[in-house]
């Protein structure tokens, strides 16, 4: 006997598990109710379409990611222009909301959606919010038909259309038309992170039309919308234990949740930043929160999570990061940029070994450092270079300096060779072209005839001879399309006039 009874109560318990409920007025929330709810994105994963009877939804993976906590208030707690038209024919239960979905831009305060229950239905019958000071009652002239009571599978389909207009004196005008369509399209056993429950699905398709007209902008913007809310319903809960809106492609949930420790996703660039004109910088973007993998798209169009700049003016840059669950956030940071002007010493120079060569960095450094071949060798603002030490060979002279802060530097070659005993500093620089030349080398502007003697010095220390060509258009023009590649002395002397340049011939 005792086996048989134990047998019927596990069935007894099985069969309640599976059966079909029944959603009444007592289900609806009650002034004074404060639910706690969890927001999460829909990830192809789910379909929220799929239903049926007796039907398992497994809803168990969603992420939550951001928390609210619904809350319930008497009709009579309300600002008192909103009791006058929301009265207890019309409303008998507030809830207070941050904002008003279909008044975008709209600076608002004291914000609630108006219910009615009743053993027969439970319906919303409107929106009210102070605007710019102003406390706005927005009444449906139709409640918006919700639930109608007792709520079974075998319920019929139910609809409502609900208008709504206003004008605002210096705002401007909206109106809202919805059209709802209600019907129980399954039952059976849901699962959430929060638990598993009983509940009968409600399925809504709504068609909304709204009109805005902004008097400062004087535009007028309509918008039409169509929109499934998919809402399980169970005992005892006073709102859906799950609602899931898919309008379009975006498809996002809501479940009643208990409090979790939720890191909402940020981006830091670190703080602005300070660098000198022709420095670089790398911005990197630190991710907190959020789903992992991040994809990353900066102002650059670059997308890895790190960039190096270098901006020639003050900058901001910015990056948006989105994460696996399409989450995103924004962060920027500026980049100031010091004015700053470099030291050049010129280009590489080709000195008889008796020359020498004086370098200047100006007036303006804070602080000179000069270096010859990686042996720093003075810090005054000038520096001579001569052949001592260095003989017939190159020398690498290196200019570090420092300007209110920015750090700065430049290298030269320095090329001394045998110049055939010409020993003095009495040339003349001179205008030549092409250079680097391949086979004809012209002489412009330099006074100088046919008749004049010219050299070349190899980097070896060696003089060639050149005779001279005289040509229409430039003083003189030599070929040295016989010569081997490489950096050379080129000096022309005729009486007492003496001219010199470096050449490169390729």
């Amino acid at each position: 006997m005792k086996k048989i009874s134990l047998v019927s109560f596990l069935i007894l318990i099985s069969l309640g598990v599976s059966s079909q409920i029944t959603i009444s007025r007592d289900d609806m929330p009650n002034v004074g109710d404060t639910i706690r709810l969890s927001n999460a994105l829909i990830t192809n994963v789910f379909d929220p379409s799929q239903t049926g009877a007796d039907y398992t939804w497994d809803y168990s993976s969603l992420v939550p990611q951001t928390q609210v906590v619904e809350g319930y208030v008497s009709t009579q707690s309300t600002p008192f222009l909103y009791q006058i038209i929301f009265n207890q024919n019309v409303a008998n239960l507030a809830s207070p909301i941050i904002d008003i979905p279909f008044l975008p831009d709209f600076p608002i305060t004291d914000a609630y959606i108006f219910y009615k229950e009743s053993n027969a239905s439970y319906t919303r019958a409107g929106y009210a919010a102070t605007i710019a000071g102003v406390p706005v009652p927005m009444k449906f002239d139709v409640a918006e038909s919700l639930y109608t009571f007792p709520l079974t599978v075998n319920s019929p389909s139910d609809s409502s259309t609900s208008v709504f207009s206003f004008q605002f004196p210096g705002v401007g005008y909206f109106s809202i038309e919805r059209k709802r369509v209600n019907s129980v399209d399954g039952w059976g056993s849901l699962t959430t992170p929060f638990g598993t429950f009983p509940t009968l699905r409600v399925k809504s398709l709504v068609y909304e039309y709204d009109s805005i007209y902004i008097d400062s902008v004087q535009v007028g913007v309509p918008i039409s919308r169509l929109y499934t809310e998919y809402k399980w319903l169970a005992n005892g809960k006073g709102i859906p234990v799950l609602t899931i809106t898919q309008e379009g492609p975006l498809v996002s949930a809501q479940y009643i949740d208990s409090v979790r420790n939720l890191t909402p996703m940020s981006v830091t660039l670190g703080e602005d930043q300070t660098i000198c004109k022709g420095s670089a910088v790398t911005l990197t973007a630190e991710v907190s929160g959020g789903t992992a993998p991040y994809t990353y798209l900066w102002n650059t169009l670059d997308t890895t999570s790190f960039i190096e700049v270098q901006p020639d003016e003050t900058t901001t840059y910015s990056v948006l990061v989105t994460d696996q669950l399409n989450n995103t956030t924004f962060g920027s940071v500026t980049v100031n940029v010091k004015d700053f002007t470099a030291i050049t010493l010129g280009p590489d120079t080709l000195l008889c070994a008796g020359f020498s060569i004086v370098f200047d960095a100006g007036v303006l450094p804070d602080e000179v450092h000069w270096f010859v071949n990686g042996t720093e060798t003075g810090s005054n603002p000038q520096f001579e270079l001569d052949s001592t030490g260095i003989g017939l060979n190159n020398a690498l002279v290196r200019l570090e300096y420092s300007i209110e802060g920015c750090q700065g530097s430049d290298e030269v070659v320095v090329g001394f060779q045998l110049c055939g005993g010409i020993a003095d500093n009495d040339f003349l620089p001179l205008t030549v072209s092409p250079n680097p030349v391949g086979r004809e080398l012209n002489i412009r502007n330099s006074g100088f005839t046919e008749k004049a003697s010219i050299q070349l010095c190899s980097s070896g220390g060696n003089t060639i001879q050149i005779k001279a060509m005289k040509a229409n258009e430039f003083d003189l023009q030599i070929d040295v399309s016989k010569m081997a590649p490489g950096i050379y002395l080129l000096m022309i002397t005729e009486n007492e006039k003496k001219g010199v340049a470096k050449i490169v011939i390729r």
